[in-house]
């Protein structure tokens, strides 16, 4: 499994796209190598074996990018009508944030038609699974707001979204169309996630409505932004995702409860091992939960782990071991090798594979000493579930600091309140509401729930109250998270020498991440310009307040901090007029112009030179000295990152020149 994830992970690194001719032939290069080195005994056989399935991995990732292609719209807006059927629909306040399944695009070829766009528009009156025809201006999705961050192009590219804009006419009903079985399916699971999404708010407490949708269907769009808030800061922003704890409490309560009930029937009981139809009960009850949650990634690699504890149960073999998260993380990563980048799979997988080390090593050291009394079994309740907190707490925060560029200091402390609440109380409460809702009773479980909910936010908003409750870093290049990744695989795995490898190597990681060199000057793909300065204060100077909001504060998060005091550089840093500004960084004289025209003139004794408006002709840049970025350069690399030294003028683009990769197109 690791060096099928290795694979998958070199995959994603290359700057270039395999030529899938050329990898088919050295998968079956080393299979041949395989099968000629089993056949002589070779003791190269596991070196050449691991390379062989490292190769399959990059193979995997291959294919199934092929498989997501989908047309994307050009990188420039343009007006287009769409005619298709609502999808998923993101509420926020009076705006509504659509992802419509394209039927067609007029005056679009089919082979140029995307297979989903997102757009945003006013108009509530739609629901999930309605067929619309509307107007809206999209283009392709765009790539990262800042050199070396989140690529949504990528996301987009492999949910087959090949386009995201915002609606320039009211939206009307269409008739209906023909559609394959795939699509009526989803169309129909759709509807009905999203009306019991409905019925839900209308029954549950209004301040905890939007966590319980949330819960029960894996809808987000009506959690507050300040419970999300609270909830990130107490440690507990993982209930939020449908993912492996939910998927266990709702799967595995069904499988203990349908056990209970099994064993009351004796003739059945003394003939057959009632673990095993009570198993098959919990698969059942996990795969309705997957399509009722969304079946997203997260809870398809739930589900796929959930199974496999439960075949592990039905043919008596160890539920939780090394071998089944390993068999669990191969099948994500052969349906979903993009997964392997995402936050959910990492910190998920570490956390299960660190409780799984751990509880072996413990149960190996532990003794049994009888049967305990009612406050001996909470005492040993209260160990497990701090023991789990500190372990899956530990396991993951490193990954969520590089994913994130944050850390919940006292993430344990939240999990050893309010996880008890959760299991016992909340996810409880939420099967109830399910089996209530047929007879229109849900009303009840939904407040009791609600209930527990408030607690929960009670601890994580106290939890957020204390002093220094979360902590930033700043972001690393893309080699630390695939190194950390590995040294954490090892820690877990490996033996002596291996463990001591792999902590050295988590200290490097570390040490990049502390000693990261801030960028001197931001130029966003739309011009805008920021300039940071490192002071005992840092501070932001930038040309215009409100210009670049979003990658400014991506680009403050990048750096490590929450917020940073902003100043516009014009009359503080430097001296303007109609014509440009001119300033002084680390010695080095930088000018940002309006107007090209002078530029000959401006090369005299500058550095470099800004020209974020206008493209530059070839002739100015031949005979001008100093080095120059302009609107082309934008355009065409998107946001820059300038480091100066007193040498050199270094840069990191967001993007590559040429598209070299399926998801860069049309950027």
């Amino acid at each position: 499994m690791i060096a099928f994830g290795i694979g998958i992970g070199v995959y994603f690194a290359l700057p270039f796209e395999p030529a899938p001719k050329a990898l088919w032939g050295l998968i079956g290069f080393l299979a041949g190598l395989v099968g000629i080195a089993v056949r002589a005994g070779s003791d190269r056989i596991d070196i050449i074996g691991l390379i062989f399935i490292a190769v399959l991995g990059i193979g995997r990732a291959t294919w199934h990018t092929s498989a997501a292609d989908t047309p994307r719209l050009p990188s420039y807006e343009r007006s287009y009508n769409v005619i298709g059927w609502i999808r998923a629909i993101d509420v926020s306040g009076k705006r509504s944030r659509w992802l419509v399944e394209v039927t067609a695009i007029e005056n679009l070829e089919t082979e140029r038609t995307p297979a989903r766009v997102r757009v945003t528009g006013f108009d509530n009156r739609f629901r999930v699974g309605d067929r619309v025809n509307f107007r809206a201006a999209i283009k392709a999705p765009p790539s990262p707001a800042i050199a070396g961050g989140y690529n949504p192009a990528r996301r987009a590219y492999f949910q087959r979204t090949g386009g995201y804009g915002y609606m320039v006419s009211k939206p009307v009903s269409t008739e209906p169309s023909d559609i394959g079985v795939k699509s009526q399916l989803v169309k129909r699971v759709s509807r009905f996630r999203y009306a019991m999404a409905e019925r839900i708010r209308q029954a549950a407490p209004s301040d905890t409505a939007g966590l319980q949708v949330a819960l029960l269907t894996g809808i987000r769009s009506w959690v507050p932004d300040t419970q999300t808030d609270a909830l990130r800061a107490g440690g507990l922003a993982h209930i939020l995702a449908i993912s492996g704890l939910h998927m266990g409490l709702v799967a595995g309560g069904i499988y203990s409860l349908a056990t209970f009930l099994l064993a009351g029937f004796y003739q059945l009981s003394s003939r057959l091992d009632i673990r095993k139809p009570a198993a098959v009960i919990g698969i059942v009850s996990a795969t309705l939960y997957l399509f009722l949650s969304g079946a997203s990634v997260a809870t398809q690699r739930a589900f796929i782990m959930t199974v496999i504890v439960f075949m592990a149960v039905i043919l008596e073999r160890r539920a939780l071991s090394i071998r089944s998260v390993a068999v669990a993380a191969l099948l994500t990563l052969g349906f979903h090798p993009e997964s392997l980048l995402s936050p959910g799979f990492q910190m998920s997988f570490a956390a299960v594979t660190a409780l799984v080390v751990v509880y072996r090593a413990w149960d190996a050291r532990r003794v049994y000493t009888g049967p305990k009394k009612w406050m001996g079994r909470m005492i040993d309740h209260f160990k497990a579930l701090t023991v789990t907190s500190i372990v899956a707490g530990g396991a993951t925060a490193g990954f969520a600091v590089l994913h994130f560029n944050r850390i919940a200091t006292y993430s344990l402390l939240g999990n050893l309140f309010a996880m008890p609440i959760f299991t016992f109380w909340v996810m409880p409460s939420a099967l109830l509401s399910y089996a209530a809702m047929p007879f229109g009773l849900e009303a009840a479980p939904l407040w009791i729930m609600g209930q527990g909910i408030d607690l929960i936010l009670i601890v994580s908003e106290w939890v957020q109250g204390l002093p220094y409750a979360v902590k930033y870093m700043p972001s690393g290049p893309g080699w630390v998270m695939g190194l950390f990744g590995l040294a954490f695989t090892g820690l877990c795995l490996g033996r002596s020498p291996v463990k001591f490898v792999s902590i050295a190597a988590m200290f490097l990681c570390w040490g990049v991440l502390i000693f990261r060199m801030h960028p001197d000057i931001r130029l966003a793909e739309n011009g805008a310009v920021a300039i940071w300065d490192e002071g005992d204060s840092p501070k932001l100077y930038v040309d215009r307040r409100n210009s670049d909001r979003f990658g400014r504060r991506q680009f403050i998060e990048d750096m490590g901090m929450e917020t940073i005091e902003t100043e516009t550089y014009e009359g503080s840093l430097a001296k303007c007029d109609d014509l440009g500004c001119v300033l002084t960084i680390k010695d080095k004289v930088i000018k940002i112009l309006t107007d090209p025209t002078e530029i000959i003139e401006n090369c005299s004794e500058t550095d470099l030179i800004i020209i974020p408006k206008r493209r530059l002709g070839s002739r100015a840049r031949r005979l001008c000295k100093a080095r120059i970025f302009d609107q082309s350069d934008l355009q065409k690399y998107g946001a820059h990152n300038l480091y100066l030294s007193s040498d050199d003028i270094r840069v990191k683009t967001a993007r590559k020149a040429y598209p070299s990769r399926p998801w860069q197109k049309g950027q």
